[in-house]
């Protein structure tokens, strides 16, 4: 039987959870489809991690290079107008795009894969975010309808799509996460660390600013873990508290590498829908602090019975949080332990299954 076409589609490919999800999915569908990679990227490193099945399409203009959105629709344009008819578009970036072909009547299959942010339905205060983003959320209402289907990482991710955004076809697919051994011990001095992009999305400053002030009051190590726009920031402040904190740059598969140095992993994301540096981190039983937005912490850290959540934003819970965890380091690991039961649901073989079952119903 003769192989259809999937076009992934994943023009801005960049260290971190993407690149690892791109990898495992284009693996997988490799074996059913003839897999075909639509990018945008200039990097060729970071496209040497797919398998060599995969057919990489790079519409890279250097012309277009400054503009994400110009880059997008000339990317779009030019699979258009190349490839021939029952085209399956799997979208892992930019689905507003393709969301908007499919409303315009272009005949194509559309699956988007979504990292909309949490937003806590019961949270007052985060329903203001909503408010803010009121254009972002109308065209997320208006265009991902068209979507064929529409994966997102958790169930309150889907329902958060359903009730607040108003999206029908919805499917709950877990990212993979692997399992290490090991537990970790109380220490004298603790190392409390960051990973991942040094962008405002991850709000590294907010990590420091944080940790230098709670540095203060009980002694422990700061350590970053990335590279990006904010690290010039991080310094001067780092300079100006005359604090130490270490910055290692960035480091491929830094936490596991990393994993016997780091105590406690913080996740100070915005909004984040499923950062795979939580679950790796609970893979580790590394006790875990995060935000109630971002996407695994309710299903993983279960409302702070597994692990610690501080209110989005807010010094004063971040602070407090942080200090439980270092002032009672047993009852962290025990926590620690726990989250790590949860991790049964995110095996592979479970997340391919649910992946290969979904894109069947939509053909």
């Amino acid at each position: 039987m003769k192989k259809k076409d999937i076009y992934l589609f994943c023009p801005f490919i960049h260290d971190g959870g993407l690149e690892k999800t791109l990898k495992i999915y284009s693996s997988f569908l490799s074996k059913k489809f003839n897999v075909f990679l639509i990018t945008n990227t200039f990097n060729k490193k970071r496209l040497n991690i797919l398998d060599n099945k995969v057919r990489i399409i790079n519409f890279g203009n250097e012309f277009f290079s400054k503009s994400r959105i110009l880059n997008n629709i000339y990317c779009i344009f030019k699979i258009l107008s190349t490839t021939r008819k029952n085209l399956l578009i799997f979208s892992l970036q930019d689905h507003f795009f393709w969301c908007i072909l499919k409303f315009l009547k272009l005949d194509f299959k559309l699956i988007i894969r979504t990292q909309t942010a949490i937003i806590n339905l019961k949270n007052k205060s985060e329903e203001k975010f909503l408010k803010k983003k009121f254009f972002l959320r109308k065209m997320i209402t208006f265009f991902y309808k068209y979507a064929d289907l529409v994966i997102t990482f958790s169930n309150q991710n889907k329902m958060y799509l359903e009730k607040k955004i108003n999206v029908k076809n919805v499917k709950v697919i877990y990212n993979y996460f692997p399992r290490f051994s090991g537990t970790k011990k109380k220490k004298r001095i603790y190392n409390v660390f960051f990973i991942g992009r040094l962008v405002p999305d991850k709000d590294p400053v907010f990590f420091v600013k944080n940790c230098i002030a709670l540095n203060n009051k009980i002694n422990f190590n700061i350590n970053i873990v990335g590279k990006g726009q904010c690290l010039h920031e991080i310094k001067k402040i780092c300079n100006y508290s005359k604090k130490k904190v270490k910055i290692y740059g960035f480091i491929e598969d830094g936490l596991q590498k990393l994993n016997k140095k780091i105590d406690v992993l913080c996740i100070t994301s915005k909004f984040d829908g499923t950062p795979n540096v939580l679950g790796e981190a609970v893979s580790f039983k590394i006790p875990c602090l995060a935000p109630r937005n971002v996407g695994l912490s309710d299903l993983i850290l279960s409302n702070g019975k597994n692990g610690y959540l501080y209110k989005p934003n807010s010094d004063k819970s971040f602070q407090k949080n942080l200090y439980k965890i270092l002032n009672d380091y047993d009852l962290a690991i025990q926590k620690s332990k726990r989250a790590y039961k949860k991790l049964d649901k995110f095996n592979l073989k479970n997340t391919l299954e649910k992946l290969q079952k979904s894109i069947d119903e939509i053909l």
